[in-house]
């Protein structure tokens, strides 16, 4: 049986969740809320301030077209969120000390809400999940783009994997840290360990612009037309309260 979240498994069966996934991802859920509580109420020290110019942003050809494939299809509040996804990623990779290839994390976390927009969403009755779509059109990009097979599998998986509850290092770094930026933007998972110079920084490059009311309702919508997603459970279990009581503001 295929890992919850894989390529893999969303091609088994598009998307849809089993009684044994629901139950994996709900004890993961305990433990998501639970290190939310211990952020929110006994916060660690201070961390480490990072300076942004040493954080690396790539500009390759295919760095620079998936920002403007992020933007033609994306609503601005979505592409900011997109954009913050890669910051909060980088900066929360350098409290833990961990090293990723830049260039292919850009482009996942520049991707990975594409089947949130009009042009890569819905695309199927036969698929059952956002993520999953996302994921076959950011591979598609890669490989006409001439990436390997290889590298833009890893790009699907990462982006195909950011609606797992967790996603850990061993499942690839730049897949952890798009689900970790990208929670980290949508709930605040995570926020504790950025410096507040950091934080004002990024959210001054890149604005919400109304980001929390528009992921809530994109996030309904997936649940009420795809009862039987990730996205569906995530929603049936909290994630709706946690966005609107996220301690980012728009």
């Amino acid at each position: 049986m295929s890992e919850i979240g894989t390529m893999a498994w969303a091609a088994a069966g598009g998307g849809l969740m089993s009684r044994a996934d629901r139950m994996r991802q709900l004890v993961q859920a305990a433990g998501v809320r639970g290190s939310l509580r211990v952020d929110r109420f006994r916060p660690g020290p201070t961390p480490v301030q990072v300076d942004p110019e040493s954080i690396v942003i790539p500009d390759s050809m295919i760095a620079r077209q998936a920002v403007d494939l992020c933007r033609e299809h994306s609503s601005p509040a979505l592409a900011n969120h997109c954009l913050r996804t890669f910051w909060w990623g980088s900066l929360l990779a350098r409290s833990a000390d961990l090293r990723f290839d830049a260039e292919l994390f850009w482009v996942a976390a520049l991707l990975h809400d594409l089947g949130l927009t009009e042009r890569f969403g819905f695309t199927s009755d036969e698929l059952h999940c956002f993520a999953y779509e996302g994921a076959l059109a950011a591979e598609r990009f890669c490989a006409d783009h001439g990436w390997s097979d290889g590298r833009a599998r890893t790009v699907g998986e990462a982006i195909c994997l950011h609606l797992n509850i967790t996603v850990p290092v061993e499942a690839g770094v730049e897949a952890h840290l798009v689900r970790s930026g990208s929670g980290l933007d949508v709930i605040g998972t995570g926020l504790g360990r950025i410096h507040p110079d950091n934080r004002a920084d990024v959210l001054a490059r890149y604005p919400r612009l109304g980001f929390t009311e528009e992921i809530g309702r994109l996030v309904a919508e997936q649940r009420r037309r795809r009862p039987g997603s990730r996205m569906s459970f995530l929603v049936r279990n909290g994630l709706g309260a946690m966005i609107r009581r996220g301690p980012l503001t728009d």
